[in-house]
């Protein structure tokens, strides 16, 4: 799945958004956001917002934003 997430990032044209979290597990969420810090670190993409799960006590992530630079 991660795989399949890079593979979209790296198509996506400048300046463009990306909404990832939708049909993507707790578990796996976690995985993706490691991935697009380590992105974002490398200077190819910009996190612009991370949800949390608002009825979760446990701040788990439900959705990420990012934007291709």
């Amino acid at each position: 799945m991660l795989a399949t997430i890079q593979t979209k990032i790296d198509n996506l044209q400048n300046g463009k958004k990306l909404i990832l979290g939708s049909g993507i597990k707790m578990d796996e969420m976690h995985k993706l956001v490691t991935l697009c810090e380590h992105l974002q670190a490398e200077g190819v993409i910009k996190i612009l917002k991370i949800n949390q799960d608002a009825q979760s006590n446990k701040k788990v992530s439900d959705s990420i934003i990012v934007e291709k630079i």
